[in-house]
C-alpha cells in the first residue's frame, strides 16, 4: 500500500536482484533499499555463487526486517538472464532492478513509485542519471553522463537505441504492462539481448514511454577491480572514458553484440503493436544488425549522419574503424 494525494493505493512493488559472489558489498547494498516509505518485497536470484553471498543475503535480510522470496535456479542464468529470470518469475505491479554491489539514496524506490503510479496500466520505464564512484574513494561522485562525455538529453536520441547503454539498470523502474509486453517475446530477449537494461529500455521507447527522471534520488555506481566498467575507466585524477581500452578485440565482440540486439529487435517487433515509431526502429534496426559484417565508408557515414554511433567520440571512431576494416567474425 502507498499513501499518495491523500489516498491509500494498493500496489506491489518488486526489487528485483541477482547476485553472483558479492559477500563483499551485499550487505551495504541491502540497508541502502531500507530508506524508504513505500513497502516493498526483495525477489532474489543468486546464480551459483562460490562465496558466501546467500548465507550475508538471509542473515541480513532477516536482521533488517526485510521481506525476502527466492528464486534461485539449478542451471546458471548469467546476463542477462538472471533478471530475465526474474522478470519471468515475478508479479507485481511496479519493478526496479537491482545490483549486487551498488549503494541506492535515500528515497529512490519512493521517487519511482511517485512517478510511475498514475501510468500504471501502461508500459512506462523512469531512469536517472546515477553517480559513479570507485571503491577506494568514496566521497568522489560524479555523474555516469560526464564520466562517459555523454550529455544524458543527446544519449536519449532514437537513433542511438541500439548503440548505448541509455538507461542502465540500476536506475531502471517499470510498470507491470511493460514487463507484459516482456513476456509476449522473452524467448527472443533471451537470445538476441544486448543486456537486459538495454532491453527493457528499447521496447519502452518502442511500444510505450521511456523517460528520464531529474533531481530524484538514484544509485551509487560502485566501480571496483571485479565489474567491468571499471577497466574502462582511468584510475587517476579524474574519471573519464580512457581512449585506449578497447581493444581491437573487444570491439569486434562490441559489434556482434549491438548486430545481434538489433536482429532479436526486428524479430520482438512483430508482438508490439504496430506504429510509426515501431516503423522506425524497425528500419533503424535493418541498418545496425549488418554492423557484423564490413562496412563501407559510405554505410559508416550514414550511421553516423543519423547519430547512431556512440555519443562518446572516442568510442564512435573506434567502432567505426573496426567495422570499416574487417568483419567482426575476422
Amino acid at each position: 500500500m502507498v499513501l499518495t494525494t491523500g489516498k491509500i493505493v494498493r500496489v506491489q512493488v518488486a526489487v528485483l536482484l541477482a547476485t553472483c559472489n558479492g559477500a563483499r558489498f551485499i550487505e551495504q547494498q541491502l540497508e541502502s533499499l531500507m530508506h524508504n516509505a513505500a513497502p516493498f518485497t526483495l525477489h532474489w536470484l543468486d546464480d551459483h555463487s562460490t562465496d558466501n553471498t546467500r548465507q550475508l543475503v538471509r542473515a541480513r535480510a532477516r536482521s533488517l526486517g526485510l521481506p525476502l522470496r527466492e528464486w534461485h535456479q539449478p542451471k546458471r542464468q548469467f546476463l542477462p538472464g538472471a533478471f530475465f529470470q526474474l522478470l519471468e518469475c515475478v508479479a507485481a505491479d511496479i519493478y526496479l532492478f537491482c545490483d549486487q554491489d551498488d549503494i541506492w539514496q535515500r528515497g529512490k524506490i519512493d521517487a519511482a513509485i511517485a512517478d510511475l503510479l498514475p501510468d500504471l496500466g501502461s508500459p512506462v520505464l523512469c531512469f536517472s542519471d546515477s553517480l559513479m564512484f570507485y571503491d577506494d574513494e568514496p566521497a568522489l561522485l560524479r555523474p555516469v553522463s560526464q564520466v562517459f562525455h555523454s550529455q544524458p538529453r543527446r544519449a536519449l536520441q532514437e537513433s542511438r537505441v541500439f548503440m548505448t547503454a541509455i538507461a542502465p539498470g540500476h536506475t531502471q523502474s517499470f510498470t507491470r504492462a511493460l514487463r507484459d509486453l516482456y513476456l509476449r517475446h522473452n524467448a527472443i530477449a533471451r537470445a538476441y539481448a544486448r543486456n537486459h537494461d538495454a532491453w527493457m529500455y528499447l521496447i519502452a521507447h518502442a511500444a510505450g514511454t521511456a523517460r528520464m527522471l531529474s533531481d530524484v534520488p538514484t544509485a551509487l555506481y560502485r566501480q571496483h577491480d571485479a565489474n567491468v566498467t571499471a577497466g574502462l575507466l582511468r584510475r587517476k585524477g579524474k574519471p573519464r572514458l580512457d581512449r585506449s581500452t578497447l581493444t581491437w578485440k573487444q570491439q569486434q565482440l562490441l559489434r556482434r553484440r549491438v548486430a545481434r540486439h538489433a536482429q532479436g529487435f526486428i524479430l520482438a517487433a512483430s508482438t508490439l503493436d504496430p506504429s510509426t515509431k515501431v516503423e522506425r526502429l524497425v528500419s533503424l534496426a535493418r541498418r545496425v544488425a549488418t554492423l557484423d559484417r564490413k562496412q563501407s565508408l559510405l554505410g559508416l557515414l550514414n550511421l553516423a549522419r543519423r547519430g547512431a554511433l556512440w555519443p562518446n567520440r572516442w568510442w564512435a571512431v573506434g567502432f567505426a574503424a573496426a567495422c570499416f576494416w574487417s568483419n567482426a567474425d575476422a
